[in-house]
């Protein structure tokens, strides 16, 4: 039996917990809307699981929240799937919450089968329409142009067969690695106490494997644990895998200590724990506004979602050194390196992707400014470019620069340094000073004649 773990996304009301108790034959904690706070609202307001097998494959359903507040955990279970069902109302058609998880779908490349739902209540002009608009927004993504529609209704169990059939298909086209290998990774998303056994945990192993009887961390409390016992599928098993869902019981912690973002490790770990790291993001096309230094915005990553305070930077080559150059603003389609200041510190793994969010935009606008992959942890001193002009002077045989430094000592400071002249493509090196009111000495690489505008680029300290 092969583990995997299948995402239900989609708009509120749109049938996702409906089709989870179609498919379901094990419900696990907290699965089909079980949280007592959840049946209070009315709505999945966290990450449901449940799970049953299908052929060869032990497939875990994850069924993450439609409401628009909720898109941060929508965000943290398309980390740990991998493939998804979209659940769309054969009657209302997508709606803003239907292309946010499709995009998220599309950046995080999970492959995903379009569930058209509640076929039983719609006429088929309102079936045909959605199935329309459906395939109208899938030609508008990068990885999923391709996703096949079904059409359901979770209620009566039409089209179930065909849907189980189609994911089969596609669980059979994928080629599924997990990282077995590595140091132990699994983010914790439920933790109680169970009569006689303890603290319990829950969570999907990112990679690595874990044994009954290993000595384990939570991160970021820093707590050694012990693990006792191990259940996959309500089986007890002595050791688990990458992929694999569990649940496991602990030594050495109180489920009071745990929250959202903690994560279970192996002693041998790389993962940090860090208020700060570097990414290369890609901005959206789609998205509308510009982003500028020391902006706030919030960042996805793993099961958390963090204020940060965003600097984007370039690298490039000033006097043949590579410099890292701040941008002013970046704007959709854009791509650049960006320094993340984090509000709290949190667990991150290096290659973990990260998705950036504009949350104090209104819900009916696309929040999701971008995308990217944490490439860092050091310490980088962001620079200025700051641009001088000056002109060029020709005097019998000698060739000075006017304008570029106010006294002789200015000058001083500039010499080796490189200037150009942008209407004739020409470079040139300051060679020395002349005269006490800061001329400058240049040699060029090709014939000047004076009276040309000649730019010095230098860098500076910025921030």
């Amino acid at each position: 039996m092969k583990n995997v773990n299948v995402g239900l996304f989609g708009h509120i009301d749109h049938g996702k917990t409906q089709l989870a108790k179609q498919l379901t034959e094990i419900a696990s904690t907290s699965a089909l809307d079980k949280p007592k706070e959840s049946q209070k609202r009315g709505i999945t307001i966290d990450l449901g699981f449940s799970s049953f097998t299908l052929d060869r494959y032990r497939i875990t359903l994850v069924d993450a929240p439609g409401h628009s507040e909720l898109i941060r955990t929508a965000i943290g279970a398309g980390n740990i799937i991998d493939a998804a069902l979209l659940v769309v109302d054969a009657k209302e058609g997508p709606k803003t919450q239907t292309g946010e998880h499709l995009l998220v779908l599309d950046l995080l490349n999970i492959p995903t089968i379009v569930v058209i739902n509640k076929i039983d209540i719609a006429n088929d002009e309102e079936i045909k329409r959605t199935e329309m608009f459906m395939k109208q927004i899938l030609n508008s993504t990068i990885n999923l142009k391709n996703s096949k529609i079904i059409k359901i209704s979770a209620k009566t169990g039409e089209g179930i067969g065909e849907l189980k059939k189609e994911l089969k298909n596609l669980l059979d086209s994928l080629d599924i690695k997990r990282d077995i290998n590595s140091y132990l990774k699994m983010p914790i998303d439920h933790a109680f106490k169970i009569k006689g056994v303890g603290t319990v945990v829950t969570g999907t192993i990112h990679k690595g494997k874990v044994e009954v009887g290993d000595n384990l961390r939570i991160l970021p409390i820093n707590h050694e644990v012990k693990v006792k016992s191990i259940q996959c599928f309500k089986q007890d098993v002595s050791i688990a895998y990458a992929g694999d869902r569990v649940g496991m019981a602990l030594m050495g912690v109180e489920p009071e200590s745990l929250f959202r973002g903690c994560i279970l490790t192996s002693e041998d770990t790389k993962l940090k724990v860090v208020d700060k790291f570097i990414a290369k993001v890609k901005i959206l096309e789609l998205f509308k506004y510009n982003l500028a230094p020391k902006m706030k915005v919030h960042i996805n990553i793993g099961l958390l979602t963090v204020p940060a305070t965003i600097i984007p930077y370039k690298i490039e080559k000033i006097n043949d050194k590579e410099e890292p150059i701040i941008l002013e603003e970046i704007k959709g389609g854009d791509s650049c390196y960006c320094i993340f200041k984090l509000e709290e510190r949190v667990v991150v793994d290096e290659g973990d992707k990260i998705l950036i969010m504009r949350l104090d935009l209104p819900p009916t606008t696309l929040r999701i400014c971008g995308f990217g992959e944490v490439i860092d942890f050091g310490e980088v001193e962001v620079k200025k470019i700051v641009v001088k002009e000056g002109k060029v002077v020709k005097k019998k045989d000698k060739i000075y620069i006017e304008g570029l430094a106010s006294s002789k000592t200015a000058g001083e400071k500039l010499i080796g340094g490189k200037v150009y002249i942008p209407d004739k493509n020409i470079w040139g090196v300051i060679k020395g000073t002349f005269g006490t009111k800061g001329a400058l000495i240049a040699e060029f690489d090709e014939e000047v004649n004076g009276g040309e505008k000649v730019v010095l680029k230098r860098v500076r300290k910025w921030g």
